[in-house]
């Protein structure tokens, strides 16, 4: 088949048909080598003559001998061909550079370490470097892929994944007259959208702020107060009138579509198939 694209270069079956009837100064071996017929060598050598407009091969009773243009095609061939066949061993058994993911602290631990098992096994060859951050801007660099949290649009190099549900969540045993509600300061203020609500009002509460997520988990874990909560982190069981996850129980108040979890596509080709 001519190319469109390159309309005077010659078929590559027909090459290759030829560079072995070349090498072979037979149509017969070489469809031996090839598994083809000798009639469907000769085919392929005589669509290439038809395609450059001169004769390749002298035919004769013993059979075929190369012209002079012929030996000179062959040769710049023959090269071709093997410099192609090395280039693509080389580029199918180089190992690719890794992936560098950047995502938030709660992301990378509460969701996609559960996720990246899975992906390792379907792809074993491929390697990711993954840079945990307490906060992603909206135009993140040197990096492949990011996956974050933001409470509006980041814009349109940013695909939305889906609308989270937030959720206080403490230790199931925790009870406490005046609470502790825990906030991440590098996140929204996830309690707003609970003032309103008559319970969380009439509660004498104490608000702590910290930059490290781990520490505010850790610290709810612990009963020492209240946080919220996001399900997509959580693996969530019903239980009665409570959402259990682990070690915590979480409240059925809880508010949908408060923080929209988005994960950002690269401007280039991607080096490798990404299924999170």
């Amino acid at each position: 088949m001519r190319s469109v694209r390159f309309p005077h270069l010659p078929p590559l079956d027909s090459l290759v048909a030829f560079e072995a009837a070349a090498e072979h100064e037979s149509f017969a071996r070489a469809g031996e080598e090839l598994f083809l017929t000798a009639s469907a060598v000769a085919y392929q050598v005589k669509k290439l003559e038809t395609t450059l407009g001169f004769s390749l091969f002298a035919r004769h009773g013993k059979g075929v001998s190369l012209t002079p243009q012929g030996q000179e095609l062959f040769t710049q061939v023959k090269i071709t061909l093997r410099t192609f066949e090395q280039d693509v061993e080389r580029i199918r058994h180089e190992k690719q550079a890794p992936v560098k993911l950047a995502t938030q602290h709660a992301i990378a631990q509460l969701w996609l370490h559960r996720r990246l098992g899975d992906y390792q096994h379907l792809f074993p060859e491929h390697e990711l470097e993954i840079t945990a951050v307490s906060t992603i801007s909206g135009q993140p660099e040197e990096t492949d892929l990011a996956l974050a949290y933001f409470q509006h649009d980041p814009g349109s190099k940013w695909q939305k994944l889906w609308c989270e549900t937030l959720v206080p969540v403490c230790a199931p045993g925790y009870q406490a007259s005046s609470p502790v509600f825990f906030q991440d300061m590098h996140w929204h203020d996830d309690w707003r959208f609970w003032r309103e609500d008559k319970r969380f009002a009439m509660v004498n509460s104490r608000l702590r702020r910290s930059s490290l997520y781990t520490l505010l988990l850790q610290s709810v874990l612990d009963g020492q107060g209240v946080m919220v909560g996001r399900l997509s982190c959580s693996k969530v069981i019903w239980r009665g009138e409570n959402w259990f996850s682990g070690q915590m129980r979480i409240s059925t108040a809880s508010k949908a579509g408060a923080t929209t979890f988005i994960a950002r596509l690269p401007a280039g080709n991607m080096r490798l198939p990404i299924t999170l």
